[in-house]
């Protein structure tokens, strides 16, 4: 059987505003990518995706308090967003190592936070995103590409959207 390297903790992370560091060490909430599904009658019924089809993604970043970074990522306005975080890696010789990560994200912020606010406490402020293009790189590869807009399906180097786009 192969080893396969052993992802640990995340070991930092940043964000970029259409290029522009605006936050640090802040919990990221990356999109789920959930595929549209139909249901056939198959000895009953099954229910499958349905290639190019994806449902609405979204994104989050909750900070610590109120700062200009906030402020900047709740503007009502689309934006580019870059994630950069470092997850610890193991390898079969017990070797721990940092694997750079990068998610880029076209994006529209869906909130501007409130935040509970008491003395001696600092305050979480989570900013939701609807998100229209997603991808994700991990140590270099690109894991995977979503551009609802543009029709790109990419998960793992194949584009699942492009048969349907060539018929068009």
């Amino acid at each position: 059987m192969a080893f396969l390297p052993i992802k640990g903790a995340v070991l930092a992370n940043t964000v970029y505003k259409d290029g522009v560091l605006v936050a640090k060490e802040v919990t990221v909430a990356l999109p789920s990518v959930n595929y549209r599904t139909a249901e056939h009658s198959a000895m009953g019924v099954v229910e499958l995706p349905m290639l190019g089809q994806i449902e609405a993604m979204e994104a989050s970043v909750t900070k610590k308090g109120y700062d200009a970074g906030l402020a900047a990522l709740a503007a009502p306005e689309a934006s580019n967003l870059e994630f950069r975080f470092v997850q610890d890696v193991i390898s079969s010789d017990n070797v721990s190592k940092p694997e750079g990560c990068k998610a880029f994200m076209r994006v529209v912020p869906k909130t501007l936070p409130g935040a509970d606010l008491e003395p001696g406490s600092v305050s979480d402020t989570q900013i939701n995103f609807a998100v229209t293009r997603y991808q994700l790189f991990v140590g270099g590869v690109e894991v995977c590409l979503i551009d609802q807009l543009n029709g790109i399906q990419r998960i793992n180097g194949k584009d699942y959207a492009k048969s349907i786009n060539s018929l068009l």
